[in-house]
């Protein structure tokens, strides 16, 4: 009996053999963008790219909006940028979400809207994208555009994004002496509870 089933594995394997390479998932085709991205390679890059966007890889989706905002290899675009990245933030990628928060807070390619930027931003924030913490405590700072000044949400922001950044660190401490001792105990209690999600 082990004489067929050994037959059998060995035309499977021969039949594998010349079947030739895997094809590649949307995890593998980014990986391999990446590395051609990195040496310059932008329309090998972007090919591999969108085969992984197609596959539903939201690093991949976030990369061809990196590739469209900076204009490497493609004519510079901030219309596909941002339809690239809110895919891919749509799709839960926190540094896609900054980047839509951020041209949106800039108005690049799309009419200005801090209000709608600061949405963009609380959603990366809250999964600790430290860029996104600072942006939320600049724009809880100055406010505008939709958003009142909250010194509060501003300390509270700039505190978490202390631990990546040393400058939102010295913002949050200039904003605490502003704050009541009430206001000041429950951002501390935010902060000290606060969990990234993912």
């Amino acid at each position: 009996m082990t004489l067929p089933l050994r037959s059998l594995f060995s035309g499977l394997a021969l039949a594998l053999v010349l079947a030739g390479p895997a094809v590649a998932g949307p995890t593998e085709d980014a990986e391999a963008a990446y590395a051609l991205d990195q040496k310059g390679d932008y329309a090998g890059a972007m090919k591999l790219y969108q085969s992984a966007a197609l596959g539903g890889n939201a690093y991949a989706m976030y990369s061809i909006g990196l590739i469209y905002f900076d204009g490497k290899g493609v004519d510079r675009s901030y219309v596909q940028a941002l339809k690239w990245y809110k895919q891919a933030a749509d799709k839960g990628y926190p540094q896609a979400q900054h980047a839509y928060g951020a041209m949106l807070e800039q108005g690049q390619g799309i009419k200005k809207n801090l209000g709608e930027a600061v949405k963009f931003y609380t959603l990366a924030a809250n999964q600790g994208y430290f860029l996104s913490q600072n942006a939320l405590g600049v724009a809880y700072t100055t406010g505008g555009d939709g958003v009142m000044p909250d010194t509060a949400q501003a300390y509270k922001w700039f505190s978490l994004a202390a631990k990546e950044d040393a400058s939102a660190g010295s913002r949050a401490a200039r904003l605490k002496g502003r704050l009541k001792p009430e206001q000041l105990a429950e951002a501390d209690k935010q902060i000290k509870d606060f969990k990234p999600k993912k």
